[in-house]
């Protein structure tokens, strides 16, 4: 079965995969792989500095977009 995150789940407000959740509890410096079958999310990591990022799979490639925390509230 597919795995969905909030971020693009087709369900309403149901999902698999609570991206929001995951990035509230990295530390610093961490990162925490998952996978979405929906829109490609590999990997949320949060740098030493606290900012947040995605990483999609892209072209065989992961590529990290940055983010805010309050764009992942669902």
């Amino acid at each position: 079965m597919a795995e969905f995150c909030s971020q693009c789940s087709p369900f309403d407000n149901e999902y698999d995969i609570d991206i929001f959740k995951i990035a509230l509890k990295l530390k610093n410096g961490h990162s925490k792989n998952i996978l979405c079958e929906g829109c490609n999310i590999r990997a949320v990591y949060k740098d030493e500095e606290g900012l947040i990022y995605l990483g999609k799979l892209e072209n065989k490639e992961i590529k990290l977009y940055s983010v805010k925390l309050e764009e992942l509230i669902k």
